[in-house]
């Protein structure tokens, strides 16, 4: 991945961080620390694959920063939960280098359209010196 796709991985857990959910006394928001934080083109990806979760242990899971905070229980598996996170961080990731792999085709194309442009109008100069009025 270039710089402008970065690949981003769950690096640890912010235990300082980990605190019970205001009004749920059932779940604790757990803060999952990244290796970068995420730029806007990766939350928003972030956030789409995890609309369309089918995991049955679907969790919230919000971006604060270079974190990620899951709502667990209790009662949760903490790594069935780190699991179910890296399979969403690893199909955003996956979902952001495919668009990076498009827009760097997209600019290639039209770098080429750009000199075939650039070869056609000098073609055009050279022969209009050519011309007799």
């Amino acid at each position: 991945m270039s710089d402008d796709c970065q690949e981003i991985k769950v690096a640890g857990v912010d235990k300082d961080g980990i605190e019970m959910n205001a009004g749920t006394h059932s779940l604790w928001g757990v803060p999952f620390q990244l290796s970068s934080k995420p730029y806007p083109d990766w939350e928003r990806r972030f956030y789409e694959v995890q609309k369309s979760a089918t995991n049955v242990t679907k969790r919230t899971m919000r971006i604060i920063g270079d974190k990620i905070k899951l709502d667990v229980s209790e009662l949760d598996d903490l790594q069935k939960v780190l699991d179910v996170l890296m399979v969403v961080v690893a199909e955003t990731n996956a979902l952001c280098e495919r668009d990076y792999q498009k827009k760097m085709k997209i600019r290639q194309e039209l770098e080429t359209l750009q000199r075939k442009q650039g070869d056609v109008t000098q073609k055009l100069k050279d022969g209009s010196d050519k011309l007799q009025f």
